[in-house]
């Protein structure tokens, strides 16, 4: 007659459940850690337009401001040391995996980008009102140059 060991049984069940769900948290870390990864690639791209738009409307403006640049190449450089930490956790594979993803993004074709509306450029000799110190700035200003917020 056939036996059943139900204690073996068990054991294998339970050995199976266990690699499921290591297997299955595997998945999730590596889901998590190239998610993150493009995450912090954007904010590292979004950073850089915002510090190249403050220098570039600084030079027009014929202003210095080198503290707010200084606070902008911080937050630049924060960024990046994130992005390193995320890469220093991550298997050349998933490292891979996240770049080709985010080059998928990029390639999106011109047809298909959203049209960004442009608020009307104010002519120069104009100013505006900073939305947070509330000083006067330049009419075409993309940054306060007191504050540092983006108009």
């Amino acid at each position: 007659m056939f036996e059943l060991d139900i204690e073996m049984l068990k054991e294998q069940g339970m050995q199976l459940v266990d690699n499921a769900k290591k297997t299955a948290q595997d998945l999730a870390d590596k889901g998590k850690n190239q998610l993150d990864l493009m995450n912090q690639q954007a904010r590292l791209s979004r950073a850089q337009r915002q510090l190249g738009a403050l220098v570039y409307s600084l030079h027009k403006a014929g202003e210095e401001n080198q503290p707010l640049v200084d606070k902008y190449i911080e937050a630049v450089a924060e960024v990046e040391k994130a992005i390193e930490e995320i890469k220093a956790n991550m298997s050349p594979e998933e490292y891979m995996a996240a770049e080709e993803e985010v080059q998928a993004q990029e390639e999106v074709p011109v047809e298909e980008e959203e049209e960004i509306e442009e608020e009307p450029v104010q002519l120069r000799g104009e100013t505006k009102i900073c939305p947070v110190c509330k000083a006067e700035v330049d009419g075409d200003a993309l940054f306060c140059n007191h504050c540092g917020a983006q108009l």
